[in-house]
């Protein structure tokens, strides 16, 4: 039996070193398939690791495959398209099948807007794909094969059900047979389980799995991990919702695990009536880190609405329990739920909080996804949920775009905001330094919707605080004085002291902050982790090696110092540890700490800073936080600005909420068409559409680029038809931005589905194009 498979695994929101993109699916249907004869592999397709067309197009090119698969989710489908509208441009002959939660319960129509995709797959993976591969091997009619559906000249063909194994031992193992690129991976995805028996109103699991739990054994399970182990992986996480379905299943499994994969951790999901203190023991001693509950809602009566009933007393019980044994502790939970009102959803908030759970991972709140096949898609009005007037393909769910009997969308879009606001890596970054202007641009732009949240102007007050604009950090703390004298976390950002820093001509000393480059080389070998440009340390504040600091403690402003140092053990770098480094280090600026005891005396212009870095480029790729400080102090200081670091203050300013002072450096533009059209790009996708209207209307730009951004523009204003006008009368076939806006367009003023599919089919080729 001979035939080739290609799988591509699509995830654009995961990092490669994340256990999200290990193809567990697609990688557990090769293994069927190889078992069987057949040959086949997997690409990804990653965030920071995109899949790149020349490598997809050598695979196809190579092994010619009879068939190209993916798992479909919403977030991916549309990526999913693209990938099989390409492979299509390459090989036309060669069949596409897509599986997964978007396509159980797809509407059949689906298949009408995908024309590129030739198979739904309906039933269990491993059984479809054997059943395809080998009519298609045979030449034998598709239609006998079960768990497919498909157009036969214009007519769907819909084949019936597939079921799976009853032992899912029945299928070999992906890791087993060594299927799974492991590179860049420190964790890996285990399934101990299939289906769920419970019927929440939200999941569609219990309906694609008709009720029934199947289960590897604890044998099975055992071997891939020793396995895994003996590559490295020493980390795990169990992905199935039915990791706990019984007691005594999972005290034999961990008790196997204590005996036979010592020394492991992992991650699980647990029944919270099923523990007690011998259980969280016994998961502890088994390397349990990370445990997550079910929590969906803090309130009785929505979690009765949607059901799945909690008693919320002995779940707070459970947690602290958890949490004493050592193991953290996740919450799973949603909002915009029927029946939730916008109290209720904050009270969710208010519960993760109280018990000390902390927001971050599974964690972090999301709005309910309504999705095929889940009772409060096919049955909306029963729950009170109104989806949104909306031009929709077939192949996608309502999923995000409705409101409630009891949230209004903009409600629902609050909620959102303040649970991303109050996420530890939000807090985090802005103590660290990192991501400000990101942070700022979240809050700067969802001001009134945030209006009423002191910890999003303390945070921004932080920010300011960071970046030197202590005028800026005033007036909100102003503000917090009037609007929230009370609240705690206001209380402590009010007492001060407020540490600032003078650029100085003093010798470095501990207290001051250094602004230096550093390189470190091994036997004459550049170490990549240890080069800097612009990096900045506070002395004495544990942010260095001892022993790289105290060279740094005594040097001069200019001064360039080389000098060797012992890297220690146990600091990050593995890699590293003893070895002798020889550094070159450059000190830009050394900066003398001054302390402000009350926020009323932050004086800006007493304050402030010239700093003598005339290499804004460096500053840009190595030290943004840094360049907002020198450009921002030349242009108070009416010192000469490159047009092109103009455009960098003008974005800067706007993420900060200054637009003010993005409106005057825009003034000062020469009057360069090119300039002035990227300048009003960067208002709008800023959050100032009309600003970036007024400013192309200021200077008369009517060219086609000019022309997009104002269409954009009016769109962002929710001017759909004055958007819509405009784009009739533009022509631009390859343009991604113009053809995206044009679909965003259909949809939203719910336009015929013709005209949606029809710019659909062109922003797939604008797409393609590009690729090839």
């Amino acid at each position: 039996m001979s035939g080739h498979f290609l799988f591509i695994h699509v995830n654009l929101l995961a990092p490669v070193d994340s256990p999200d993109t290990i193809p567990i699916s697609e990688a557990t249907i090769l293994a069927h398939l190889k078992n069987h004869g057949f040959t086949g592999q997997i690409l990804g397709d990653f965030a920071n690791s995109p899949l790149k067309p020349q490598i997809l197009a050598k695979a196809i090119n190579t092994h010619q495959p009879l068939a190209i698969g993916f798992t479909a989710y919403q977030e991916n489908i549309e990526q999913i398209r693209l990938w099989a509208r390409f492979a299509k441009k390459l090989s036309p002959a060669v069949r596409v099948i897509i599986g997964g939660p978007q396509v159980t319960f797809m509407p059949a129509e689906g298949l009408r807007h995908m024309p590129e995709v030739d198979f739904l797959c309906r039933g269990e993976g491993e059984a479809v794909m054997l059943g395809l591969a080998q009519a298609l091997n045979q030449g034998a009619d598709i239609a006998s094969v079960p768990g497919l559906c498909f157009l036969r000249e214009d007519e769907v063909i819909e084949t019936g059900s597939a079921y799976g194994a009853d032992n899912l031992d029945a299928y070999p193992s992906p890791y087993l047979m060594d299927l799974i690129d492991l590179r860049y991976k420190e964790r890996a995805v285990m399934l101990t389980s299939r289906g769920c028996s419970y019927h929440c109103a939200f999941c569609y699991t219990p309906r694609a799995s008709h009720g029934r739990v199947r289960f590897y054994s604890t044998e099975r399970i055992v071997e891939e991990m020793q396995y895994l182990k003996s590559k490295g992986i020493r980390a795990f996480w169990f992905a199935d919702t039915n990791f706990s379905f019984s007691r005594r299943r999972l005290v034999t499994l961990l008790e196997a695990i204590i005996r036979e994969v010592p020394g492991i951790t992992f991650w699980c999901q647990t029944r919270y009536d099923l523990v007690n203190r011998e259980l969280l023991s016994l998961l502890r001693r088994a390397g349990a880190d990370n445990v997550a509950y079910g929590l969906e809602s803090a309130n009785p009566e929505v979690l009765e609405k949607i059901n799945k009933p909690i008693d919320l007393e002995r779940l707070s019980r459970v947690i602290r329990l958890t949490q004493e044994a050592g193991i953290n502790v996740e919450l799973f939970s949603m909002f915009g739920l029927p029946g939730e009102t916008f109290d209720q959803a904050l009270g969710t908030l208010a519960f993760v909080k109280k018990n000390r759970v902390a927001i971050e991972g599974n964690s972090i709140s999301q709005q309910a996804h309504l999705f095929f096949g889940t009772p409060m898609h096919d049955n909306p009005a029963a729950y009170s949920i109104r989806p949104f007037r909306r031009t929709r393909p077939a192949y996608l769910s309502v999923c995000r775009d409705y409101e409630t009997g009891t949230m209004s969308a903009e409600e629902i879009r609050r909620i959102s905001l303040i649970w991303r606001l109050n996420r530890n890596d939000f807090a985090e970054d802005v103590r660290a330094g990192r991501n400000l202007f990101h942070r700022a641009a979240f809050i700067t732009q969802n001001r009134s919707a945030l209006a009423d949240r002191p910890e999003a102007t303390c945070l921004l007050t932080c920010i300011y605080l960071a970046l030197e604009a202590y005028g800026a950090a005033l007036d909100c703390m102003k503000r917090l004085s009037k609007a929230f004298p009370e609240h705690p976390a206001v209380q402590e950002l009010l007492q001060g002291p407020f540490l600032c820093f003078k650029v100085s001509q003093e010798t470095a000393r501990p207290r001051f902050k250094v602004i230096y480059d550093c390189q470190g080389s091994v036997d004459g070998r550049l170490v990549p982790a240890t080069c800097g440009r612009f990096q900045e340390a506070i002395l004495g504040e544990g942010m260095l090696l001892p022993e790289f600091e105290k060279h740094l403690n005594g040097m001069s402003p200019g001064e360039y110092a080389r000098f060797e140092i012992t890297f220690p053990v146990g600091y990050g770098q593995k890699d590293l540890a003893g070895k002798v480094i020889t550094f070159r280090v450059h000190v830009h600026h050394t900066m003398e700490p001054v302390t402000v005891e009350s926020y009323k005396d932050l004086d800006e212009q007493a304050l402030s800073n010239e700093y003598e870095l005339e290499d804004t480029e460096g500053l840009r790729q190595y030290n943004i936080n840094l360049c907002y400080r020198v450009l921002h102090g030349a242009n108070v200081c009416g010192r000469p600005v490159k047009m092109t670091d103009f455009l960098v203050l003008i974005n800067l300013y706007l993420k900060l909420g200054f637009v003010d002072l993005a409106s005057a450096v825009a003034g000062k533009l020469a009057e360069n068409p090119m300039l002035l059209t990227h300048a009003a790009h960067m208002f709008r996708i800023n959050g100032q559409p009309q600003k970036a209207i007024e400013l192309l209307d200021r200077v008369g730009i009517d060219d086609p680029r000019g022309r997009l951004i104002r269409a954009q523009a009016l769109f962002d204003l929710d001017r759909l038809e004055e958007s819509e006008a405009m784009v009739k009368d533009m022509t631009r076939p390859h343009d991604i931005q113009f053809a995206d806006l044009r679909v965003q367009l259909a949809a939203r003023l719910a336009l015929p589905i013709e005209t949606l599919l029809e710019r659909e089919e062109a922003l797939l080729d604008a797409k393609t194009q590009a690729m090839l």
